[in-house]
Order: structure tokens, then C-alpha cells, then sequence
């Protein structure tokens, strides 16, 4: 008689309001809603039990001796639920501006909370991925609808191509599909034709929105695996090649299109003003020299030449967003997070390149070029590096063998 094999252990349930927060969120919220309704009030009510379930302590546990990713940020966390808050009620900002912000900079504490629920959990780990590459597919979806004359939504814009998800699935997808060329012996049909599927959904919404950083960051990726490639077997290269250039010579009058498209966009607004807005960002906090360390607080807002010169409470860049609301304590605290979050990456690289790609371009491009780092998109990959990450990750029992083995 053969020894019976332990089931997984069921879903924590905290796992279980979180995956069914993402699963709403794909389906029906948008990643910066300027009216928040029902669907928000839903998402926010199942990532509140989640995280109430996994201990709320947990933001004031001592990260040492983990990965440095996970303590960074909670120092970052801890300090901008004070810092900006106390400058915010000193300067009188908008408490609707305030709450706001206070919101969106709550998702960067997810990892704090659910790191260790995802890694202790052989089904959450198998799971929690594929719903983030699920929830970009369905935004990108979402997008292409309204083109086909399906159903045309009504209200604010929802911008869900823009989404850091939609990205982390895009170049995910983009690195499958090329790993699963580089070897014919090894060759799945189905995942080559699954990866094309779903990119083919993603840049078209990409493509259509004109997102020229998000498709550069597909581009980049299938480079780097490239250079890689020819380096560690460059036979391996012929494959993902060939079937790369077949495609756009296949599609070339859509691949056309699409550059004239980028290349209109870049001639019109160039890059979008960034340097601009940081140096509006240090003009703002200047006026009044103590902002220079503690910032203006959230519901502080500036004119910003990144929008044309409208009043926004936002930049288009994590770290300069940080520096208005909290100084400089608070943008070299994000600074030193975002550090900590490229090391574990690049750890994540050496065991996996597809993972560390995918989680690298969802990072910097929020950081730096996008306003996506005031979604819960952000959050939600930032847990994703938390869960990934290498050194301090759990070991678990392996069932088969009963050694131990490092997850992922």
C-alpha cells in the first residue's frame, strides 16, 4: 500500500479576503478612481480583514535579520503615518486630500503584514502570482472593450492599461514565452501559445493607450534575455528569435502604426515634463524652508507642469511624491526602500530572470515615470517582492522527502 500524500493546508484566511480583494479589483475597481463608490468601499473592507487577520502588530515586528527590503520599509511606513500626518494638520490641508493620500500610502505596508502568510502557504505561494497576471490581463481587457464597441463605460477615465499590473504581466508573459523557446527538447505548445495569448492582450490595450514606457519595458526585457541567452548558450538564441521576427514581419503594419504612434507622442510631450515637476516639487517645498526636511504633509498639492500646470496632490514619481509629503527624511527613507527592493530583485534575477525582469520593470517605472505607485497595484507588487525575495524567506517541509527546501 502506497503512503498517502498530505493535501496543502487550505488557504489562511487572510489569503482568502486578500485573493478576493484582487479578484474585485480586477474585475470591477480602477487603479486611481478619482470617486470612490461601493466597489472601492468593498476592496478596502476585504484587504482590512486581511490584513486584521494576519496580526496588525506585525508593523511594529523587528525585520533584522531578514531581507534588509522588508525592515527598510517599515521604518519608511512608520515614519510617514507620522511625519506628513503631523505636518498636514500643522499647514491645514484638506483632510479629504489628506485621507486620500494617507490610503494609497497604507498599500505599501501589505508586504509588512502578508509577506509571511504568502510564504508559509504552498498553495498561496502558487496562487498569489498568477491572480496578479490574471488582474493585469482582465484591466487590459477592460481596456480593449470600449474599442470593439462592446460596451462603452461611462464617468472618469479609469487609465488600467497604465496599471503596474498590466506590466508585471505583460514582461512575465514576455520572459515565459522566451525561456520556453530557448529549448526545443523541452518545448510546451501550450504555454508558448498561452504566453502569446495573453501578451497579445496586453500590448494591443498598451498599444492603444500609447504607452510607450510599458511597451519599451517588453522590448528591453526579450533584449536582456537575449544578451544573457547568447551568453550562457548561445544556440539556445534561434528559436525565440525566429519566432519573435516572424511575428513582426507578420504584423508589421500594425508594429508600424504603433511606432509612428510612440514616435508622434515622444515629438509632442517628450518625457512628459519629469524633471520639471521635481524641480516644481523643490520650488514648492522651498517657499517654506522647514517643508525642505518635513515636507508639506498629505493633502499637500502643487501646480505641476507634468498636467499642464494643474494643482495636483500627486508627481508622477514615487520618490519626488515622498519628497513633497514628507521632505527630505521621508524621500531618503523611499530612497533607501526602493534600494532595498533592487537588491532583493536582483537576488530574485540570479535564481529566476523572468521573476526579477518582471518585478523590476513594475518597480522602477512607478518609481520614477508613472503616477501607478498611488494604486494598490503598488502594494500589491511590492508584497510580491516580499514574497519572492531570497534570503529570509521560510523553508518549508518537503512532503516527498521530508528535506527542507527554500520557497520559492
Amino acid at each position: 500500500m502506497e503512503p498517502s500524500v498530505p493535501k496543502p493546508a487550505a488557504l489562511p484566511a487572510s489569503l482568502v479576503f486578500l485573493f478576493a480583494a484582487v479578484i474585485v479589483y480586477a474585475l470591477a475597481g480602477s487603479p486611481t478612481p478619482d470617486h470612490p463608490g461601493l466597489v472601492e468601499a468593498a476592496i478596502g473592507i476585504l484587504l482590512a480583514l486581511s490584513v486584521a487577520l494576519s496580526g496588525l502588530p506585525k508593523v511594529f515586528t523587528s525585520f533584522t535579520g531578514r531581507n534588509g527590503f522588508l525592515k527598510t520599509l517599515q521604518v519608511l511606513f512608520l515614519t510617514g503615518l507620522i511625519l506628513p500626518t503631523v505636518a498636514g494638520v500643522y499647514l491645514g490641508n484638506d483632510h479629504m486630500l489628506m485621507l486620500r493620500d494617507v490610503l494609497a500610502f497604507a498599500f505599501l505596508a501589505l508586504p509588512l503584514f502578508l509577506t509571511d502568510k504568502i510564504q508559509l502557504s504552498e498553495r498561496g505561494l502558487k496562487i498569489f502570482p498568477f491572480l496578479l497576471i490574471f488582474a493585469g490581463l482582465i484591466f487590459c481587457v477592460r481596456t480593449l472593450i470600449p474599442a470593439f464597441n462592446i460596451w462603452i463605460p461611462q464617468g472618469e477615465l479609469l487609465y488600467l492599461s497604465n496599471s503596474p499590473l498590466a506590466l508585471f504581466a505583460a514582461v512575465y508573459l514576455a520572459g515565459r514565452l522566451w525561456v520556453s523557446l530557448e529549448s526545443i527538447s523541452k518545448l510546451n505548445v501550450l504555454n508558448v501559445l498561452g504566453c502569446l495569448a495573453g501578451l497579445g492582450i496586453l500590448i494591443a490595450a498598451m498599444l492603444l493607450d500609447v504607452q510607450r514606457a510599458t511597451v519599451g519595458a517588453v522590448l528591453l526585457t526579450w533584449l536582456v534575455l537575449a544578451i544573457h541567452t547568447l551568453i550562457k548558450n548561445p544556440k539556445r538564441i534561434v528559436l525565440p528569435l525566429l519566432l519573435i521576427g516572424a511575428l513582426a514581419a507578420a504584423l508589421y503594419p500594425v508594429v508600424s502604426d504603433a511606432m509612428k504612434a510612440i514616435a508622434i507622442k515622444t515629438a509632442q510631450v517628450g518625457l512628459n515634463a519629469r524633471l520639471a515637476e521635481a524641480k516644481a516639487v523643490f520650488d514648492t517645498l522651498a517657499a517654506f524652508p522647514p517643508s525642505l526636511f518635513v515636507g508639506q504633509g498629505w493633502g499637500s498639492a502643487f501646480a505641476s507642469p507634468a498636467v499642464g500646470g494643474i494643482t495636483v496632490n500627486y508627481t508622477h514619481s514615487f520618490l519626488t511624491t515622498m519628497a513633497l509629503k514628507g521632505g527630505f527624511i521621508l524621500f531618503l527613507l523611499a530612497t533607501v526602500t526602493v534600494l532595498a527592493a533592487l537588491r532583493q530583485i536582483f537576488l530574485i534575477f540570479q535564481r529566476d530572470r523572468v521573476r526579477g525582469l518582471a518585478l523590476f520593470w513594475s518597480l522602477v517605472i512607478p518609481v520614477f515615470l508613472y503616477a501607478s505607485h498611488k494604486s494598490l497595484d503598488f502594494g500589491l507588487l511590492l508584497l510580491m517582492i516580499g514574497v519572492w525575495s531570497i534570503n529570509g524567506a521560510p523553508l518549508h517541509k518537503c512532503h516527498s522527502s521530508g528535506k527542507t527546501k527554500e520557497h520559492p
